[in-house]
């Protein structure tokens, strides 16, 4: 009874399956050109009524990445309710001169900081935004370098800032000798957004001359590849406006600095899944179909596949709405809207293009082999694929399951001692003059002068024990990582309380410099270490019942990197759950999509142990920008699945026919060339962000590429078959979707007899 009842829902959902089938394929078969015309308006209209104006005006704030309530916060408030003169700056000016600052010069540093501060105090009232509050010379204790903290008047944007701070600077490169830098992790960040305002439409037009050549020699063909072009233009004009609506609507926004790894995607994800589309066609051609005939069965096979791929890549990057940083919360809806509207063009517009078209899509340049008769060339017959013979061999598929699989491990074991930073300095290309500023102060041995911690000592009166403090001075000073200390020790007597000892007498801080990136995985590792010492620092001092914290932007930048390592864990596990649940639905097993999307995993880990081991071990940089690895890995395992459902839906739909082994035999030499070259294409357009001269997108740039190739090339036609061929029929398991190859000769010779 419960069985027949099973079955009649069986039937229903597939009649209703079949109608949705047929209904969708007569849409974009049939009406055709309606289709076309309709895509059109929508670009137009979406275009005319939600233009889409990218913000690269302002940088990301440590403030948008923590949460509220972060412990960091509270000690920076109380810094300010103690201290009436700030001493942490984003904007730091250099004034060098390499054979020492002259008398003139040192007092032109002093003397223009203090007038231009004095304009400030003079006004009478608070400044108005877009002028410098203050401009405060810090003792460097070196003779050829002078250094100032700018502090621009609230209201003022990060940009402003910056051109207030060049203006400021440009008072000095009038005298000889003399070099004046701007430098800070604010004027880096504005480096950086110009830097990819630069450089954005020449990834973007690379990325279409790439996808047209690979396109072009994959179909042999000029058309086609104009074709896909056109599509993703489809895509990419519908997708920004949509993008700048769903934002306001949702309340979420995304960093301009990601903006390429959404370009990258969308154009990625549109040739895949074209690429695929036209392959089907052009083989139901090559078996003599009419055009509209070709269309429909190329649709009928691959337009379940590309739906349910499309929509684990979505599924698997809306998992970053786990992560704790606001900023990646946002990602993940922007991600999942881009493959979105790359699956609704790609499973609309191109099958109603391609069925207007038809043959002459191929034929633009000559093929080998002997012509049909609908106009197209039949191929030269292949050779068979003795290679994937051995992995329908369980003794050799356990080999390359072991070969392959220690091979991938070995390549992540860089990745257990990889580092993570934030430094925006470290991104630029060396010669921007930002890092040359930085550069010159590690020169000087006063690195993390651009961006000091500050150390906050409270306790009733704590001003009078200034020999306490004294102490305390000279215990820092000799921490790991500490290149000079500026505190209570360098205060005189007599001089007026409010900058290093509090009004209130309750609080005194010190200024640490460290000697290395202030953001940087090395002064992050030094001031964890200093936290976790600083108790017992002030017992030694004297100060064991006074409660001192670190407070400052390499404290913030620690908290970001725990969070960061803490929140991957969380968001990679969430996405892999969503996969499964997806690939489980799909293929109706458990088996099959745990073992795969494992699989998946590893060689996503294997991706990171490359990068790691290019960016941190042979080309030096201190770590990996923090969210780097973060993206990748959601991509990766995101698009993993996507290849997942490419490769093993041809095989599983196979399998439900003929023995695994056969089903091996016969599916993946169907798919792979068409999974190889949108794989090869999609690599391709992310290795092309590295365009984007920043070390941050070279990372991600690497990362990805190397992941799909490693994807492509290794896992989905070596490593999923070998693996598949292991599990026998458990792969199905607890379906019986595959069963044991003595099990089904009958039907076996039957098919082989109607093929």
């Amino acid at each position: 009874m419960q069985s027949g009842k099973g079955s009649w829902v069986g039937r229903a959902a597939s009649v209703i399956t079949s109608s949705i089938g047929r209904g969708y394929r007569f849409i974009v078969i049939t009406l055709r050109w309606i289709v076309l015309v309709g895509w059109v308006a929508a670009v137009v209209a979406l275009t005319v009524l939600i233009p889409y104006r990218p913000d690269t005006t302002t940088g990301t704030t440590f403030d948008e990445l923590l949460p509220a309530d972060s412990p960091v916060f509270r000690v920076e408030q109380r810094i300010i309710q103690e201290f009436r003169v700030p001493l942490l700056s984003g904007t730091t000016v250099v004034v060098h001169q390499p054979e020492g600052l002259s008398l003139l010069t040192r007092a032109d540093s002093l003397l223009w900081g203090l007038a231009t501060t004095q304009d400030t105090l003079q006004a009478g009232a608070p400044p108005e935004a877009d002028t410098i509050a203050a401009a405060i010379p810090v003792p460097t204790g070196r003779a050829d370098v002078a250094v100032t903290y700018l502090y621009v008047a609230p209201g003022t944007g990060l940009r402003d800032e910056v051109q207030l701070a060049d203006r400021y600077a440009a008072h000095f490169n009038n005298e000889p000798d003399v070099s004046a830098y701007v430098t800070g992790f604010v004027p880096a960040q504005i480096a950086q957004l110009n830097y990819l305002d630069a450089r954005l439409r020449l990834f973007e037009v690379a990325t279409v001359l790439v996808i047209m050549a690979v396109v072009a020699v994959a179909f042999r063909s000029l058309l086609a590849p104009l074709v896909v072009v056109g599509v993703a233009a489809v895509g990419y004009l519908v997708y920004f406006p949509l993008l700048s609506s769903f934002a306001a609507a949702l309340g979420f926004t995304v960093p301009a600095q990601l903006e390429p790894v959404l370009v990258a995607l969308l154009l990625g994800v549109v040739t895949d899944y074209c690429v695929l589309l036209f392959s089907a066609f052009r083989d139901e051609l090559r078996a003599g179909l009419e055009r509209k005939e070709a269309a429909r069965a190329a649709l009928h096979l691959n337009a379940p596949i590309i739906t349910v791929a499309g929509l684990t890549v979505a599924g698997g990057t809306i998992a970053l709405l786990a992560a704790p940083f606001h900023v990646f919360r946002g990602l993940g809806p922007a991600l999942a809207l881009t493959v979105l509207v790359g699956l609704a063009v790609c499973l609309t517009l191109a099958p109603a293009v391609m069925t207007i078209v038809g043959w002459r899509l191929f034929t633009v340049l000559p093929v080998r082999g002997s012509q049909s008769r609908n106009g197209f060339f039949r191929p030269a017959p292949r050779r068979r694929h003795f290679g994937l013979a051995l992995l329908t061999r369980r003794a050799s598929a356990l080999l390359v399951v072991i070969a392959v699989g220690g091979g991938l491990a070995l390549a992540a074991v860089p990745l257990t001692h990889a580092r993570l930073d934030l430094s925006f300095v470290a991104a630029l290309p060396r010669d921007d003059s930002v890092a040359e500023g930085a550069d010159l102060l590690a020169l000087a041995g006063l690195r993390g002068i651009s961006a000091p911690s500050e150390i906050l000592v409270e306790k009733p009166d704590v001003v009078t024990e200034r020999l306490e403090l004294a102490r305390l001075q000279e215990a820092l000073v000799q921490q790991p990582g500490v290149a000079r200390v500026i505190g209570p020790a360098d205060v005189p007597a007599q001089q007026p309380r409010g900058v290093l000892l509090s009004q209130s007498g309750n609080a005194a801080r010190y200024l640490l410099i460290c000697d290395s990136d202030p953001l940087g995985a090395q002064a992050i590792g030094h001031i964890r270490q200093l936290e976790s010492s600083l108790p017992d620092l002030a017992a030694q001092s004297g100060l064991s019942d006074a409660t001192v914290s670190v407070a400052g932007q390499t404290v913030f930048a620690s908290t970001v990197a725990q969070l960061t390592r803490q929140s991957i864990g969380i968001t990679v596990v969430t996405a892999l759950l969503i996969e499964l649940l997806i690939l489980v639905l799909y293929l109706r097993a458990l088996v099959a999509p745990v073992v795969l999307l494992a699989a998946s995993a590893l060689s996503v880990a294997a991706a990171l142990g490359l990068t790691t081991f290019l960016f941190q071990d042979i080309l030096g940089q201190e770590g990996l920008t923090f969210y780097a690895p973060f993206a990748a890995a959601v991509l990766l395992i995101a698009l993993g699945a996507d290849y997942t459902v490419f490769s093993v839906g041809s095989i599983w739909e196979a399998a439900g026919r003929q023995p695994l082994a056969k089903a091996i035999m016969v599916a993946v030499p169907r798919t792979s060339r068409a999974i190889t070259t949108a794989g090869v294409i999609l690599a391709a357009t992310f290795a092309l962000v590295a365009i984007i001269p920043l070390a941050t997108f070279r990372q991600i740039a690497f990362a990805v590429a190397v992941g799909l190739m490693i994807d492509t090339l290794i896992v989905r036609p070596v490593l999923t078959p070998a693996l598949l061929t292991v599990l026998g029929h458990r792969a199905s398991w607890p379906s019986r979707r595959i069963t044991r190859g003595e099990r089904q000769p009958a039907m076996n010779s039957t098919e082989s007899g109607n093929g």
